[in-house]
């Protein structure tokens, strides 16, 4: 097993035992004993107030991934210290998120709250920066704008578990926005112009033309679009790796499990197959879902 299973699992205990069983991971090694171990938690170069926010956070990561506590009860434990800290204590989550966000706004600071694949986490940053992008799609070429978001301090629960080795690149604003991590993202590779652009365009394609799709639906979509376009056979194995039908709340997980039977048939090593194949089904899903949904116009050519 790579380590990188460990920290899709959220299994951090995994995670630190097969590190001390590998040599190269010695080096960090340590920060992870510090923090996950001893709770001897990071601090963020960001004023105080906003750090105790951030550490709330930080034990939360740990209460889950490391210490085992159920995420419902983590969950209660963490919108309860927020709400003492805030001074809100009969706020919902709507309101709180709110008002997390102006106490960062007044400091200088960008910031998104609420779950990243069911758990937890803020985005932190301090520059928004658009920029337009022409994408082709599919169903036709529009242009684009997208927010380069720099000078992260915090990118929720993944990159925290793995000192920002993984994590979230970027995502669809409801109005239709891409935003983009820019550390995350070479800005001339696959990964960026189909597996980020033409992945977030599609979604706000999709979320246009039918406005009660399922997120599983939304994903299933973007993912045939990337494949059409990737150049890389590891796209389909890397989803298809994914794939975990039981997962009801991971959208990703269940339009994985959805390629996967789409794709049995698909001869795996054939680019050129995977490509027409992709496009093959999503043409044929956007008749059902004109079907479901009814058509209705979109602002874009794509």
């Amino acid at each position: 097993m790579q380590i990188s299973q460990f920290f899709m699992n959220g299994d951090i205990k995994g995670a630190i035992a097969y590190m001390r069983e590998h040599e190269e991971f010695q080096d960090v090694l340590p920060a992870y004993i510090a923090v996950f171990e001893n709770g001897e938690y990071r601090s963020y170069d960001v004023p105080e107030f906003l750090g105790q926010i951030l550490l709330l956070y930080q034990v939360y990561y740990r209460d889950v991934f490391y210490c085992g506590l159920p995420e419902t009860e983590a969950a209660d434990k963490l919108l309860t210290q927020l709400k003492a800290l805030l001074e809100l204590p009969n706020a919902d989550e709507d309101r709180l998120a709110q008002r997390l966000c102006a106490v960062f706004e007044q400091h200088g600071y960008h910031a998104l709250f609420g779950k990243t694949q069911g758990f937890y986490g803020p985005y932190v940053w301090k520059d928004t920066v658009p920029a337009v992008y022409s994408v082709e799609l599919p169903g036709g070429t529009a242009e684009y704008t997208v927010n380069i978001l720099k000078g992260f301090v915090f990118r929720s629960w993944m990159d925290y578990l793995t000192f920002g080795r993984f994590g979230t690149g970027g995502w669809a604003s409801p109005d239709g926005t891409i935003n983009c991590i820019e550390q995350a993202y070479d800005f001339e590779s696959e990964r960026f112009l189909v597996s980020l652009l033409k992945h977030e365009a599609q979604h706000t394609v999709d979320m246009k033309q039918f406005p009660g799709i399922t997120p599983t639906e939304l994903e299933y979509r973007a993912k045939l679009v990337e494949l059409h376009y990737a150049g890389d056979l590891g796209l389909l194995q890397k989803f298809l790796s994914e794939a975990d039908e039981s997962k009801m709340n991971d959208s990703h997980a269940v339009a994985s499990a959805w390629l996967k039977r789409e794709f049995a048939d698909t001869d795996q090593t054939n680019l050129s197959r995977i490509q027409a194949r992709a496009r093959e089904l999503l043409h044929a899903h956007t008749k059902e879902m004109e079907e479901k949904y009814g058509k209705h116009k979109t602002d874009s050519n794509a």
